[in-house]
Parts: structure tokens; C-alpha cells; sequence
């Protein structure tokens, strides 16, 4: 199984991760660690340490960052760095963190597994728009007006 880790800024990751467990259920292998205003970078870096090294056993590691560029993302691209079974993905959304949870037990590889959580993750993406009809016009109709 693949294993995952979750960060972002502030409540970000312990959000999405609620959010992932209230749907998908508890999940194994999943590190959830989250960047406080007020913690120390070094303090930050040595939790990213320790999640990589809890997730030993798996198959291979994603680190899923709310944004691009961020100190969460920095941290993670520092620790993956020169390790080819850990993987960072930023911009992460729920979609991709649910469907990714389910997934992620049938893969054995880190680069098989990350084509197809990105493609559910943009799918997840979309403008919705409800149309809406006037009402008054619609009752005119039924009246044949």
C-alpha cells in the first residue's frame, strides 16, 4: 500500500483529513502534519523526518501540500529529495485525497499511483452553475399566456 502523507498551512491538513475520515473511514498509513504560524521551521522538518520514517513499511510515499511553493511544499520537496518512492503533489483537494485513499491499496508503485490521483484531483476541479428558470414566466406558460 502506498502510504500518504497530508500538510498544509494552519488547519488545512487536519481539515481535509476530518473531512477524508468522515467519508472514507479511518485510514492506515497517514501522516497528517500540519504548519502552525507559530512553530519553529527546524520543529516543522523534524515531524516531516519522522512521518517519512513512520511510513517505512509502505509501498512508497506521496506528500500531499495545500500550495505550490509554500513552506509545506518546500519541506516536503526537501525531504523527498533523492528518494525515487517519495513523491510530493501540491494544490491537493479533497476529491483527490478520497478517491486517492481507496486507490492507493492497489498500487505497489509511486509512479503508477500519482498519474491516477492527478487526473481525479483536476476532474475534482470544475465551475458548477445552476440554472434557474423565472418562475413567473413559467406559470405564464402553464396558463397559456
Amino acid at each position: 500500500m502506498i502510504g500518504c502523507i497530508l500538510t498544509g498551512h494552519g488547519s488545512f491538513s487536519p481539515g481535509m483529513m476530518g473531512a477524508v475520515e468522515m467519508i472514507a473511514g479511518p485510514q492506515e498509513l497517514f501522516e497528517v502534519i500540519p504548519f502552525r504560524e507559530e512553530e519553529a521551521l527546524e520543529a516543522f522538518e523534524g515531524k516531516m523526518t519522522q512521518a517519512l520514517e513512520n511510513l517505512s513499511s509502505a509501498e512508497g510515499i506521496v506528500i500531499f501540500t495545500d500550495l505550490l511553493g509554500g513552506t509545506p511544499f518546500r519541506t516536503a520537496m526537501l525531504a523527498a529529495s533523492g528518494k525515487e518512492q517519495v513523491q510530493v503533489i501540491a494544490g491537493t483537494n479533497l476529491p483527490i485525497l478520497i478517491e486517492g485513499s481507496g486507490l492507493r491499496q492497489a498500487f505497489d508503485s509511486v509512479e503508477d499511483f500519482i498519474p491516477a490521483i492527478l487526473a481525479i484531483g483536476k476532474d475534482g476541479l470544475m465551475h458548477a452553475t445552476l440554472d434557474l428558470i423565472d418562475v413567473s414566466a413559467a406559470e405564464d406558460e402553464e396558463e397559456g399566456i
